[in-house]
């Protein structure tokens, strides 16, 4: 049974003006149902995007401050620092698809995090036009528990979304937090909300970022099939996200980009990849899960690699399966809409970022 729907209206609908020249288009929309079974780990990501509340060319650029109009102070912010609300995505020039956590705006400012340089040093530009979208969280892309599961005692919790490790340079990593859904614990005076599984006095959690780019995971609690359903706005520009490497072997935990199945040629991630020339010793493998499939702490269900050509061998350029390289180059559509996946990468020379941006894999 196919776990995975998706319907997408990428064919924008048309609204005709008074003036037969002018024709206005509306987002494309979609949404995509992701099946978790029971008493299992499924991987998951949020493909689709919540509604825009703002796109402009901008006015300035200094730093990491944008120039904008006609805002309203703080409407992008969190009143936690701790999980932003919303993150402006560049959509035109050098960077676009890139996507910054927004930390602070006036009324004609939008200040971002850029990382380790600013937004102005990375290329952004006077005039370079972006778009301003919340963040999925916690309730919202799981809302009351919706995919998951709840408990009503924080003491007893055996539903869990779980994110991925993306701190630590290692391989085989654990996950790095567990969250939990209460609906309700009056025995114990809990409210209902989302909860830190390891710091349930904290509070509750709600305003959690599901950041677009990493892999999340879902335990759900035995008898307990569930299904997400992610609907929102198809992404209309390809994203790019900075892949980080190391001095030492890393394990990345990373989302799907698009709200479709693609082929691992249509992901692009021969472009972050170090590729071999020697079927037999790959350089870096992406592992793909089983997520139809029951149990927990899963190993890969196929591990995959990306080859430039292998003449001693034989073996033309493409993505093969490591465990059956004689099975010929891999075409079927393995990256999966609302799943995630592991890149194992390799040791560099020095520490830095690689740019994974991918083309759009539909027409709007």
């Amino acid at each position: 049974m196919k776990t995975i729907q998706y319907s997408l209206m990428l064919a924008a609908a048309a609204c005709g003006f008074a003036n037969a020249q002018t024709t206005a288009y509306t987002t494309p929309v979609g949404y995509v149902t992701i099946a978790v079974p029971a008493e299992s780990d499924t991987t998951v990501s949020a493909p689709l995007e919540q509604p825009s509340l703002y796109s402009a060319a901008s006015t300035s650029i200094s730093g990491n401050v944008v120039g904008a109009s006609g805002l309203t102070g703080d409407a992008f912010v969190n009143a936690d620092p701790a999980n932003a609300k919303c993150y402006l995505q560049v959509t035109s020039g050098a960077l676009a698809g890139s996507r910054f956590p927004i930390t602070a705006n006036s009324s004609s400012s939008i200040t971002v995090d850029a990382g380790a340089t600013t937004l102005a040093a990375q290329g952004f530009v006077s005039g370079a036009s972006y778009k301003v979208v919340p963040y999925w969280t916690l309730a919202s892309l799981f809302p009351a528990g919706s995919g998951v599961g709840a408990t009503n005692d924080v003491y007893s919790a055996a539903a869990f979304v779980m994110v991925s490790d993306q701190v630590s340079v290692t391989t085989n990593k654990a996950n790095a937090k567990l969250y939990f859904y209460c609906s309700g614990d009056t025995a114990n005076e809990f409210a209902a909300g989302w909860y830190d599984n390891d710091d349930v006095f904290s509070g509750t959690k709600n305003d959690v970022v599901i950041d677009p780019s990493h892999m999340y995971t879902i335990r759900t609690a035995p008898g307990n099939v569930q299904s997400v359903v992610v609907s929102g706005q198809v992404p209309s520009i390809a994203p790019k996200v900075g892949l980080p490497v190391y001095t030492s072997e890393n394990d990345l935990s990373v989302a799907s980009q698009f709200p479709v199945d693609v082929s691992l040629q249509e992901s692009g991630l021969q472009s972050v990849l170090q590729p071999t020339t020697d079927v037999y010793s790959p350089a870096e493998l992406v592992f793909v899960f089983d997520d139809e499939g029951l149990g927990q702490n899963k190993a890969a269900s196929k591990v995959y690699f990306y080859c430039s050509g292998d003449s001693v061998n034989e073996f033309p350029a493409g993505w093969y399966d490591n465990d059956d390289v004689f099975s010929g180059v891999v075409t079927d559509k393995v990256i999966k809409a609302g799943r995630s996946f592991i890149i194992r990468k390799g040791a560099y020379q020095a520490d830095g970022a690689l740019p994974w941006n991918p083309a759009l894999p539909y027409t709007l």
